[in-house]
């Protein structure tokens, strides 16, 4: 993706605070650089009926970098030092500010790509209130004409490298109590039968809801009737029935087969549901999870079948552990089909991936620590996957899988906490060429907003 243009500063909207020095500025935008919560922070103010999603700073998570004692011959996107790949992940959201700020700044007559959906019947939608669609590309539920048709989720195309296919998906937030048959709608319309959701968060986590329970929840209940009141006046009053629910261990998910019939049964869709609530929100899922996880994407690849037919992925927000998921499921399969194993220098497929996603939906692979995870997950597959094409030259280099205390076969790995403190990071961000003032007064600029939104986990 080619660089943005650069941006104007934006007019202040307190003029006292620009009374800064150039060097409290500097020092002010690289500190903010360096806190993840203010790179998240919304654009517009927020709805007063939606919370805000920031992330905890990258100082309170594990981070994970190569192990210096590994000879496999790993490609250079994975053998990043902690500074390289905080740098990556640093650059990567200070795109997504200057999407925000070239979205907000177009006119209605000429929008932007990036113009997010801050219309008035959408807000209420939405989970979190800096979290949203781009108009350019979302989803539009198939409703009568000139009602409401907005749901918050975007679809996600990414192309296979060697055939070509297109692999679908749509990146959706977890539904609420006003809007989950807004979700069984696009569910009905978007995908062939059968259709899987792969549901990426428990319904509460840390005394919160995260996403609202929109399905069956047991034999005892099976029955779920969906838009009873006829919302729309089009008669879509639809039945979902729980046909089996399966604890399975291999992935550590709830299986749950259901059928979606309208409402005289003369249509019906089947539709896996995968819940898979290992996976703390911000964070990664470790050790056996981990490994589950894994298991988890090849599972819903395989329920799918078609691969062009849409998976739906949902987590809370429907950005951070939904984008580090699809980001997986496509490189894993580059990985599988070879298109990894003689990546150039030059290029980096986990940035590529995920600066994809984030132009078809906001933060996408929200966390640092969350891309830290594509790159172990990609370093792992990709030394098995050589080890059994090399054996010989691995038996040399005295290499072989090894085993984690946890039973899972990966390399041996060096857990870190963020360099968010590291003063080699804070040096590579300070040089980093003619477009570090810039940065640094539109980051001051971008900071003056901070404190209009409301703070903490959500």
């Amino acid at each position: 993706m080619s660089p943005a243009a650069p941006l104007a500063v934006p007019a202040s909207p307190a003029s006292s605070k620009r009374s800064r020095s150039k060097d409290s500025t500097r020092s002010a935008a690289t500190s903010s650089l360096l806190a993840t919560p203010a790179l998240n922070t919304p654009f517009l103010t927020p709805s007063a009926s939606a919370p805000s999603l920031l992330i905890p700073s990258p100082a309170e998570l594990p981070m994970i970098e190569p192990s210096a004692s590994d000879p496999t011959p790993h490609p250079a996107f994975l053998r990043l030092s902690r500074p390289e790949l905080h740098q990556k992940f640093v650059d990567l959201e200070w795109e997504h500010r200057r999407r925000g700020l070239q979205g907000n700044g177009q006119s209605e007559a000429e929008p932007s790509p990036w113009s997010r959906c801050t219309w008035e019947d959408a807000l209420p939608r939405n989970r979190y209130a800096n979290v949203d669609p781009y108009q350019a590309n979302r989803v539009k539920l198939d409703v009568p004409e000139g009602q409401n048709d907005y749901i918050n989720a975007s679809p996600i195309e990414l192309k296979s490298s060697q055939s070509g296919a297109v692999l679908k998906y749509i990146a959706t937030q977890g539904p609420k109590n006003d809007t989950y048959s807004h979700f069984w709608r696009m569910v009905w319309n978007e995908t062939s039968d059968p259709a899987v959701i792969v549901m990426l968060t428990q319904t509460h986590e840390s005394g919160r809801e995260k996403c609202y329970p929109y399905y069956p929840p047991s034999p005892a209940h099976p029955d779920l009737k969906l838009n009873a009141e006829d919302e729309y006046e089009d008669g879509f009053i639809h039945d979902l029935r729980l046909a089996s629910l399966e604890e399975h261990a291999e992935s550590r998910a709830q299986f749950r087969d259901l059928e979606m019939s309208d409402a005289e049964g003369s249509k019906t869709k089947k539709i896996s549901h995968l819940l898979f609530g290992a996976w703390p929100d911000f964070s990664v899922p470790e050790g056996p999870d981990r490994e589950a996880l894994l298991r988890l994407i090849d599972i819903s690849r395989e329920k799918t079948g078609d691969l062009a037919n849409p998976r739906i992925v949902h987590c809370s927000a429907g950005v951070g552990r939904s984008g580090t998921f699809i980001a997986l499921d496509w490189l894993l399969q580059e990985l599988s089909e070879g298109s990894l194993d003689n990546v150039p220098d030059e290029k980096d497929p986990v940035i590529s991936v995920v600066e994809k996603l984030r132009e078809q939906r906001m933060m996408m692979v929200q966390g640092e620590a969350q891309l830290a995870f594509i790159y172990d997950v990609l370093r792992q597959r990709w030394r098995e996957r050589w080890i059994q094409q090399h054996p010989e030259e691995a038996e040399a280099l005295g290499i072989s899988v090894i085993s984690g205390g946890d039973g899972s076969e990966e390399p041996s790995l060096k857990r870190q906490k963020s360099m968010a403190s590291s003063e080699g990071t804070s040096v590579s961000i300070m040089n980093n060429g003619s477009d570090s003032q810039e940065r640094a007064q539109l980051e001051a600029e971008l900071m003056d907003a901070e404190h209009d939104f409301e703070k903490g986990k959500t």
